[in-house]
């Protein structure tokens, strides 16, 4: 330690740790506002995130995600710009600045809806080209390619190779893309039969049963819903995605609210899964299990709650102004 006697050793020492220091602690925190993601609590995680928004690819990148979770396209796609700014070499990054292009496209004026789709094409292939086995991403160019018009870059050939390329690389995720295929060309018929082959093919998967539920309760089908889940719920009654699609169900239909009531709250008392709904999502259903039931006080402390979670959560803003 003699050298530290030396003035200017000691004064080179200072600036060194006072330059990594910081460093560590922006690692730190940004790791720590992922945490708070992946846990949802995407309040807590967005109020550490922005202090290193700027500067910081991944603080940016899950910025943009939370976003994307409260609906609003456009700042997600300014988060995500900025994170493919610093980290130019991210297919994962381009892809959701894709989807945030996408979301927007939904809500804008006809004039401007063309401009962005190119957008949400041009992100897209970048991701693509930047990594060819990214299946997410080729997940998303089939949803692309075949719900966009011709003069936007939407065909339907070319989802149906991009399809085929899926299934080539992994046949479980093909299958899947293959019934969302289907679903976007609005053939009810074609997404059920993929869906249910997959039943047999895939009988461990609970995204499986989760998806042909949804796509009964998408129609209307309610009855069939409740089958398919009942008999996933007999192999697997402790099931986060099934449970959270029991609830669904039944805050959509307004029958077997009380089984759909319980599955909420046991949803609730369980960690989410990773691909789950939010927990303000789950209050927000668990509220309108409530309002159908009759029981408006409950109704309006789950979507206050809904709210406490996710301030910007549009459902239950709507349910809450809309009960009287």
């Amino acid at each position: 330690m003699a050298y530290m006697k030396n003035p200017l050793h000691a004064a080179a020492f200072v600036l060194v740790a006072s330059t990594l220091l910081p460093l560590a602690l922006r690692a730190q925190s940004v790791e720590q506002g992922i945490q708070l993601f992946d846990a949802k609590k995407y309040v807590e995680a967005r109020e550490v995130l922005l202090l290193h928004g700027q500067g910081d690819a991944s603080a940016a990148f899950y910025l943009g995600r939370i976003e994307m979770e409260n609906g609003d396209g456009a700042k997600a796609a300014e988060w995500f710009e900025g994170a493919v700014r610093k980290n130019p070499k991210s297919a994962v990054y381009y892809d959701w600045l894709g989807r945030a292009y996408g979301l927007q496209v939904q809500s804008v004026s006809l004039f401007k809806a063309p401009f962005l789709a190119r957008k949400a094409k041009d992100a897209l292939e970048t991701a693509l080209a930047l990594d060819p086995d990214n299946l997410d991403v080729r997940d998303d160019l089939v949803r692309y390619y075949a719900g966009a018009p011709g003069f936007v870059g939407g065909s339907k050939e070319k989802a149906g190779e991009m399809v085929l390329e899926i299934k080539r690389r992994n046949a479980y995720r093909g299958s899947f893309a293959a019934a969302n295929l289907c679903v976007v060309a609005k053939d009810v018929a074609c997404a059920e039969r993929e869906l249910t082959g997959m039943v047999t093919t895939y009988p461990d998967s609970a995204a499986v049963y989760a998806s042909l539920a949804g796509l009964y309760s998408n129609q209307k089908n309610f009855d069939k819903a409740f089958a398919v889940l009942d008999k996933r719920l007999r192999a697997k009654p402790n099931e986060q995605t099934t449970l959270y699609q029991v609830g669904r169900t039944a805050s959509l239909s307004g029958q077997n609210l009380d089984l759909g009531e319980k599955a909420l709250k046991t949803y609730l008392a369980n960690p989410a899964p990773e691909r789950g709904p939010a927990p303000a999502h789950v209050h927000y259903r668990l509220g309108t299990i409530y309002e159908k039931k009759g029981a408006k006080d409950l109704a309006r402390e789950e979507y206050r709650t809904a709210l406490q979670l996710n301030p910007k959560d549009k459902e239950a803003q709507r349910a809450l102004a809309g009960l009287k």
